[in-house]
């Protein structure tokens, strides 16, 4: 018989297909845009039809994203997932069969409705199904298969452009249908979030979920009792859009939208979407080079993901959000810088001189994102999740990803006539972004680690208090955050028991 521990991480790993999905699509789309076949099916696309293509998933995922957090109340996490997962199956097949640009596109679009609502969803569900103490290690299983999906992504297109047919293309689109039907098909199987069916006061059904998710059973009724606290605190009356902004949780609100919206300012699709155009730049001149090149980039995301889904409860969320972003800055500020010195414009074209120059660029990029998938790639999204209450945490991340796909728009749809119009400018545009969220991560989010969801709740809302919150150890226990008035009480119980022990 399976553990309760085994089940969460198999439920985990099968909602996470929607990551997978998302990464299948980043990592195919740059290569297959980049083969001869795609040119001889479709047509010569130019690099602002380039982007629009590329950069339209995410205007339609965006809409998607806003709409989830509503779809998500209404008719459950699990529903949510599996109607996003048929959506994407609907948009790939387009894909897959078109035969001219405008058909791509309207696929494209499709296909970003369906990402929308799934992924949305997914960060959510995987939150509120886990207990406290993995609940870190349980959400990073969506960026651990959305890093699987971008290198399976990269060599799929690979491999496949060595066919000399229209198929060339085509696979990587009919691989992306058959993983989201296999997604949606799961999902019939999945248990609801205990969250959600307290929030729908459907208690007994709740207390049954927890059962077969918790390793123990001692401790089902204290947890259903606390969401059921939570939830009655806050009010039992539907959350609406307006609510997330009102003052009492615009701070926490905000945070996350900034973190989620910031993420893709790194640079990081950027890297993804056009590595083929980026390894070229930097000195690949076959094809087939820079899409292997592209393709090793995929295998150290992957890899680099590995200890952040296995750290990720022990190092917290400070210690990735502002080591990795020092890292993240340094890689691309040190690329701008040699682009500065090195670098040039020829035809059209960016170039790079000088074959150290070249290695030196092409080591960074593999560190960039090396940097990236053990840091932001993983607690960025966890921590915008886990900071907003449970009866508001469907539209809160609804907004938060809606910003994350807004930014990431404009970087992929920007990308290419940037990339081509300046060698040094994108880095150092993306090096300083990273240096200001690293600098706001410093000094104005709390930790959350070892907290579970209402501890955190209980965190923020003593930080939105005019009374400064401390932090208090007593022999009595320990008070992660208190009222000032709160701590002459508890010192001078302190005081007493020193006394008395």
């Amino acid at each position: 018989m399976l553990s309760a521990t085994l089940k969460i991480y198999l439920i985990a790993l099968h909602t996470s297909l929607a990551g997978m999905l998302w990464g299948l699509d980043t990592g195919s789309i740059g290569p297959l845009t980049q083969m001869v076949q795609f040119s001889n099916s479709i047509g010569y696309i130019s690099s602002g039809q380039l982007g629009i293509y590329v950069a339209c998933i995410l205007l339609s995922a965006s809409i998607s994203s806003l709409c989830s957090g509503h779809v998500a109340d209404a008719i459950s996490r699990k529903y949510g997932i599996l109607t996003g997962g048929l959506i994407v199956a609907v948009g790939t097949i387009i894909s897959a069969s078109a035969n001219n640009f405008p058909a791509l596109i309207c696929a494209r679009l499709i296909t970003g409705v369906g990402q929308g609502q799934s992924i949305s969803v997914v960060t959510i569900y995987l939150c509120e199904i886990a207990p406290q103490h993995i609940r870190g290690t349980v959400a990073t299983m969506l960026q651990l298969l959305i890093t699987i999906g971008i290198a399976a992504g990269y060599f799929i297109a690979y491999g496949s452009s060595r066919l000399d047919s229209s198929l060339a293309w085509r696979i990587p689109f009919i691989v992306e249908a058959c993983v989201a039907a296999t997604l949606s098909i799961g999902m019939v199987f999945m248990p609801f979030s205990p969250r959600w069916l307290v929030q729908h006061g459907r208690f007994q059904q709740a207390r049954n979920v927890l059962s077969r998710l918790r390793q123990t059973t001692e401790n089902v009724d204290e947890e259903l009792r606390s969401i059921r606290g939570s939830l009655e605190e806050e009010g039992m009356q539907q959350a609406t859009f307006s609510e997330v902004f009102s003052k009492r949780y615009i701070r926490r609100s905000l945070l996350g939208i900034f973190l989620m919206a910031f993420q893709m300012l790194c640079g990081i699709d950027a890297v993804l979407y056009y590595a083929p155009i980026l390894f070229t730049q930097a000195g690949f001149s076959s094809q087939r080079a820079s899409f292997l090149a592209s393709g090793i980039s995929g295998i150290i995301n992957l890899v680099f993901t590995i200890p952040a889904q296995l750290l990720v409860d022990k190092w917290g969320r400070k210690f990735p959000l502002i080591g990795g972003g020092i890292a993240i800055a340094s890689c691309f500020l040190a690329i701008g810088s040699i682009y500065a010195a090195h670098g040039g414009k020829a035809n059209g074209e960016v170039y790079l001189n000088g074959k150290s120059s070249q290695w030196a660029v092409i080591v960074l990029i593999y560190i960039f994102v090396a940097n990236f998938a053990w840091s932001w790639a993983v607690v960025i999204k966890i921590y915008a999740c886990e900071i907003v209450p449970t009866r508001l945490r469907a539209k809160a991340c609804a907004f938060q990803q809606l910003a994350n796909w807004i930014v990431n728009f404009g970087v992929a749809l920007t990308a290419p006539l940037f990339l081509r119009a300046s060698p040094s400018g994108p880095y150092f545009l993306f090096g300083a972004a990273t240096c200001f969220v690293t600098l706001v991560c410093h000094f104005f989010i709390p930790e959350t680690k070892g907290k579970s969801l209402e501890e955190i709740e209980v965190l923020f809302e003593m930080k939105d208090s005019p009374l400064n919150p401390v932090t208090v150890s007593t022999r009595a226990g320990t008070f992660p955050t208190v009222h000032v008035s709160a701590w002459y009480f508890m010192s001078l119980h302190s005081t007493v028991n020193k006394f008395h022990y």
